[in-house]
């Protein structure tokens, strides 16, 4: 895995000039590599973490298939669950890794030797580690145990798998450190940050309310930390407006500066090869959810309508994607309001003394999803109010609630749409909408790449000797998972 952490994949960011937001121009032989400011590693490695996170390409990030916003209609094997052929947990992990953690850790290696303020070196490097625990938050929770200490040292070509509820516990001491030393009085990386444009006081919200996300995962194995973490990250003080909400911001006109959404759908040639999940459409419709007709176009029969997970077929009948996933610049979220909404209505049901109910919570997530993709507050309201919305009378117990709300308002989340459905269970794929000859339940993991046991079989088999039953596969429960 370290023989592969090229810092060039930097220069694969072809740029848009003249745009006030666009990526720094970079005029380079590849053939002669010079000295890569730091900024500019620190600029791949964030841009290659929001390509990653929001590409629904099968080779690395299916999720949304997995969660059944979108599903496949041709070259349906991950709609079923099978990996074997396009080797999603391959592209998953070797893009994290190589391409996020890499560039992050080399800019690390560079900010001392710039002629900055030491103020703003620190909330560089800080900034730079908050990115990394990200990375590291969505690898753990994908496969488990995983090279963690050793896997980005160039000295150990074959590192060491560690203990995936360790590696959290430790994300969740890195992300203490980072909020302690940022100082929002100084400077950092300006226009080469394209979440937060250097806004360091921006930062430390994103930092604390990854810190409440990390806790409320670990709330069913340790309740007692997570309970401390999540206070500590709500006093910090957490994204609290949609101005705060992490938004990598993509740009037109240039295919390597584009959402890569608009890269495979409308640039490439991968149209036909998706449409939306019928179960999901079937439940926005039923609920009469302003969302609908934000994300999705009428199909040729005046209606919505999607295609059945695992079936297979044409997609030309059915509803097509709208400009909100489609466009060019359309932004990847990270983090933002309505999650950290969500994820104050678990901390109330928990029993954890955040301020507010969780109805209430609730309504203020659901109400930010609707306003971010278009909708109206009267939209929002009229749609709350809904026997089968309102906190008060929807089906099911917090988890349910809370679970179906969230599937929803990340429709665009691609990973942590599959993610919530893992940790709060709802919907329950397997019982709703099993796919059409799946193989399996819906994935509680990715195996591991199959590289990894040719390249690092010794660590390789030990981290699997962990898993339930010692068998490296889909349905081994990771340490959260109740």
């Amino acid at each position: 895995m370290n023989k592969q952490l090229y810092i060039l994949t930097l220069f694969a960011l072809l740029i848009a000039t003249g745009c006030e937001r666009s990526f720094d121009e970079l005029n380079t032989d590849p053939k002669h590599p010079v000295a890569v400011p730091a900024n500019t590693l620190f600029l791949a490695g964030e841009k290659k973490l929001a390509d990653v996170y929001t590409s629904s390409i099968w080779t690395s990030s299916p999720f949304r298939v997995l969660a059944q916003v979108w599903t496949q209609t041709a070259n349906i094997n991950e709609a079923r669950y099978v990996f074997t052929a396009n080797n999603a947990p391959g592209g998953w992990w070797t893009r994290l890794y190589t391409e996020v953690l890499g560039n992050l850790e080399e800019a690390k290696k560079l900010y001392a030797d710039e002629a900055l303020p030491d103020a703003v070196v620190q909330n560089k490097r800080l900034i730079t580690d908050i990115l990394q625990v990200y990375a590291y938050y969505l690898l753990v929770n994908t496969y488990g145990d995983v090279p963690y200490q050793e896997a980005l040292s160039r000295t150990i070509p074959f590192p060491a798998y560690d203990d995936a509820q360790t590696i959290t516990y430790d994300l969740l001491t890195r992300l203490d450190t980072d909020i302690a030393g940022l100082d929002i009085h100084a400077a950092s990386f300006g226009d080469a940050d394209q979440l937060y444009q250097g806004e360091v006081a921006l930062w430390k919200k994103f930092a604390a309310t990854l810190k409440l996300k990390v806790a409320l995962l670990l709330a069913d194995v340790d309740p007692e930390i997570a309970r401390t973490k999540a206070l500590e990250a709500v006093q910090t003080g957490i994204i609290d407006s949609e101005e705060a909400s992490a938004k990598f911001q993509y740009i037109a006109g240039t295919v390597a500066n584009a959402n890569p959404i608009w890269q495979d759908l409308v640039n490439g040639t991968y149209a036909t090869y998706y449409a939306p999940a019928a179960f999901f459409v079937e439940q926005l419709a039923a609920w009469n959810d302003p969302r609908l007709p934000l994300w999705f176009t009428k199909d040729v029969h005046g209606g919505y309508s999607g295609a059945i997970a695992g079936q297979g077929g044409v997609n030309s009948e059915l509803s097509k994607f709208t400009s909100k996933w489609t466009d060019a610049a359309a932004p990847t979220v990270l983090l933002d309001y309505a999650e950290a909404e969500f994820l104050l209505a678990e901390a109330v049901e928990r029993g954890i003394p955040v301020t507010g109910n969780a109805a209430l919570h609730y309504q203020q997530a659901i109400h930010a999803s609707i306003l971010s993709v278009g909708g109206t507050d009267a939209q929002a309201n009229t749609y709350i109010q809904q026997a089968e919305v309102n906190y008060s009378s929807a089906a099911g117990n917090w988890r349910q609630k809370i679970g179906y709300q969230k599937w929803i308002a990340f429709a665009n989340r691609n990973w942590d749409a599959w993610t919530e459905i893992r940790r709060l269970g709802y919907p329950n794929l397997d019982v709703v909408s099993r796919p059409v000859n799946a193989i399996s339940d819906l994935p509680k993991r990715f195996y591991y790449p199959p590289a990894e046991q040719n390249s690092n079989a010794a660590h390789w088999r030990e981290a699997v000797s962990k898993l339930p039953g010692a068998e490296d596969g889909v349905a081994a429960k990771l340490f959260w998972m109740k």
